[in-house]
């Protein structure tokens, strides 16, 4: 029988000596450069996405503020169309009309009445005040008329 030669056994063979490359000393590299550049290309990642939210919350309260600004002049709006009804409502002329409808005249006669500051004292001890009107007739706080009723009273006033 005839013997195939196999691939591998037709290949010269080498020596184990020169099959190995000559080992060398590579010297380090330095990574630093690489961190910086790292740590810089995140702090702008971080500052565009910052800004980026930034931008959003600004717009977003910028659109609330709006909102604010149109309801308060609306209701400006109302308020001055409610002012003008009060004023038609209390308008002379209209409460003339609407008591003359009812029934009501005019008084022929005018009269004052003049109350006793003991009388108005016992009705406000008795039932309690009832608007700030009636307080002031019987107590008056303003300072300056309490300094110049003294000064009255003890000195010529400046």
């Amino acid at each position: 029988m005839l013997a195939l030669p196999l691939l591998r056994d037709s290949a010269p063979r080498r020596s184990k000596k020169t099959e190995r490359a000559s080992l060398t000393v590579v010297p380090r590299r330095r990574r630093w450069p690489a961190v910086v550049a790292g740590l810089t290309w995140s702090l702008v990642f971080l500052g565009l996405l910052g800004a980026a939210v930034f931008h959003t919350q600004l717009a977003e309260r910028q659109l609330r503020l709006d909102r604010l600004d149109r309801q308060v002049a609306s209701e400006r709006e109302r308020f001055d169309e409610l002012r003008y009804a009060r004023a038609e409502l209390r308008s002379p002329v209209r409460l003339a009309a609407a008591a003359s409808e009812l029934g009501m005249r005019r008084g022929r006669a005018t009269t004052f009445v003049s109350v006793s500051p003991d009388a108005v004292a016992r009705q406000l001890a008795a039932a309690g005040p009832i608007g700030d009107s009636a307080v002031r007739i019987v107590i008056h706080t303003d300072p300056l008329d309490q300094f110049r009723a003294v000064k009255s009273v003890t000195e010529v006033t400046p």
